[in-house]
């Protein structure tokens, strides 16, 4: 494959504007629809006035896309009558939370008992203690989520990505990642500073800029007196071995270049997410949360689009759909009985793959039956992922008593273990329980995984976590969840994966945002965001406008989005 169209090529994905589905292609290929202005951000579409009178809009499926959907349409001017059809017993999708009460207590895989969660609640807690056991933060440049959630008044608090205080094990070791991360970066900054004279580009006063620039960017010595100038020997940037107090404090040793490289603490092997993902656009240091959990976002659009006249049917599974006469009959199962809604506009925010059977695609023009054949014949459109939860004593992690040592409030610790990665909670520091995410993998990991029961991966993050952070932290983890996506009813899979189609098709993702005989895919899966709650808005925003707006026209991609870059951050 060539270098052009390597879809894990990082620099061409994300900097070739116009080509590629990274984040200045989306802004590009967004910026079409109305209500994305910069200076609007989450805009609701505009309707006109009686728009949609005698018709009928049904949504399959009532995720954070199917809501959003419903909520756009049956704003102000609309006379609309809209049906959501959602199979659970709740909204969201894969917006979901765990708590112990008995409407969010279960989760029940294929093939596996049901899993009750046991999380154990504290007095004076002011929600209950959860488990975000699907989308778990929001960046600061998902202007659109962020806006939606001002409107409807769902407070947010601070998610933590990255502490620094945080661990990363590598290579049979556990190291804290500041010391990764600031003797990593002073020792190329002394190898640049060595080399800057010998850079032709630059003036001698742009050479004299750039070491000065040098010497504070990798903390390198700058006192003559002290040592040699330009050279790194260490920085309390790395942490100390004793904390400073009414004594000076004890500087950590610098690791060598050579121990830096041994560790191999960057690499973004699929066993592991990478030590700089936190750098990236998608995953700032600094995200955020609704307070009480993420299906908060859920709850949200859900009682906007109730008070907008939504008839949402739970516990209503789809079964059949029927294109006649212009209009669609769709068959589901609620209750033990089997009832039909006619349709005008069918929107789906049902996983593609799990339309095959329901829809027959031979009713569509060309361009979009062969696109959803394309799809329905794609092994692994739909990503393999797996979850764990933990409930502990936040002592295990927030209570530091080495000397030197400190503790970790929040951010997220990498392992080479199949675990990947632990998340530590974002929310209520002082209490004494506290809720970890144990595990989040991807692919052939989390393939495996998922034909496990959920007893074995408990153990198995277990394991990963005893090597990450030791006995005491592994032994103290109780209340153990496990949740495999492709495994989950409805859902059976985490995310789009655009990249396993053949060809690389990208005119198949093209056609299918098209819609066709006012049929419509929406939801994260139709956009250039797949596996995040943004990309599910802007589809919605996107397939309203479709409806409302007869000379609107889909903003098209030229090159599809590469979750493994978007989702799993594997460059």
């Amino acid at each position: 494959m060539s270098k052009k169209n390597n879809p894990t090529n990082r620099r061409d994905f994300l900097a070739n504007a116009g080509k590629v589905a990274g984040w200045a292609a989306l802004s590009q290929a967004m910026a079409a629809i109305p209500g994305y202005a910069e200076s609007k951000p989450g805009q609701s579409v505009r309707i006109p006035q009686g728009f949609g009178r005698n018709k009928h809009v049904v949504i399959l499926g009532g995720g954070v896309g199917g809501l959003a959907a419903a909520y756009e349409l049956l704003g102000p001017g609309s006379n609309l009558r809209c049906t959501v059809l959602e199979a659970n017993n709740k909204v969201g999708g894969r917006c979901l939370t765990v708590r112990p009460n008995p409407r969010d207590r279960v989760i029940h895989e294929e093939g596996y008992a049901p899993q009750v969660c046991t999380f154990q609640s504290e007095p004076d807690q002011p929600y209950e203690p959860y488990l975000n056991a699907g989308a778990g933060r929001i960046p600061s440049g998902h202007k659109h989520l962020l806006s939606y959630l001002k409107r409807f008044k769902v407070p947010l608090e601070v998610y933590v990505m990255d502490s620094r205080s945080n661990l990363t094990h590598a290579n049979g070791a556990t190291y804290v990642n500041r010391q990764l991360a600031n003797d990593t970066r002073g020792w190329l900054a002394q190898y640049l500073y060595e080399f800057s004279d010998q850079i032709k580009e630059l003036s001698a006063d742009e050479k004299t800029r750039l070491k000065s620039l040098l010497l504070k960017f990798g903390a390198l010595c700058d006192d003559p007196n002290e040592c040699s100038v330009g050279k790194y020997i260490g920085s309390s940037r790395s942490g100390y071995t004793r904390l400073p107090g009414i004594e000076a404090g004890k500087v950590v040793p610098p690791m060598t270049m050579k121990q830096l490289l041994a560790t191999e603490f960057w690499a973004s092997a699929p066993s592991r997410a990478p030590f700089y993902q936190p750098k990236d656009f998608l995953w700032q240091p600094t995200s955020f949360q609704p307070v009480g959990g993420m299906d908060h976002v859920a709850m949200g659009f859900e009682k906007q689009a109730r008070e907008q006249g939504a008839n949402i049917q739970l516990n209503a599974v789809v079964q059949n759909i029927v294109y006649r006469n212009n209009q669609y009959f769709i068959t589901y199962l609620q209750a033990g009985k089997t009832q039909t809604v006619i349709a005008d506009y069918c929107i789906s925010n049902i996983p593609i793959p799990l339309l095959r059977g329901k829809i027959d695609p031979a009713i569509f023009d060309p361009y979009f039956r062969d696109s959803l054949v394309k799809i329905f014949a794609t092994p692994n459109f739909l990503a393999n992922t797996t979850k764990l939860g933990w409930q502990a004593r936040r002592d295990l992690w927030q209570q530091a008593d080495a000397e030197g040592q400190v503790p970790i409030f929040g951010g997220i610790s990498w392992t080479s273990h199949d675990i990947t990665q632990i998340w530590y909670p974002s929310d209520e520091y002082h209490a004494e329980l506290g809720v970890l995410t144990g595990a989040y993998n991807f692919r052939g990991i989390a393939e495996a995984w998922g034909k496990k029961p959920p007893k074995e991966r408990i153990e198995m993050g277990r394991k990963g976590a005893r090597s990450l952070a030791g006995n005491a932290f592994a032994d103290g983890l109780s209340h153990g969840l496990a949740i495999a996506w492709q495994n989950m009813p409805y859902q059976k899979g985490g995310w789009a994966q655009w990249n396993n189609v053949a060809s690389q098709c990208v005119d198949c993702y093209n056609n299918i945002i098209k819609g066709n005989k006012n049929f419509f895919v929406v939801g994260d899966q139709a956009s250039a965001l797949p596996g995040w709650q943004e990309g599910a808005l802007l589809s919605a925003i996107h397939v309203a406008n479709s409806i409302v707006d007869k000379t609107y026209e889909a903003p098209l991609l030229k090159e599809l989005p590469d979750t493994r870059e978007t989702v799993e951050g594997i460059y």
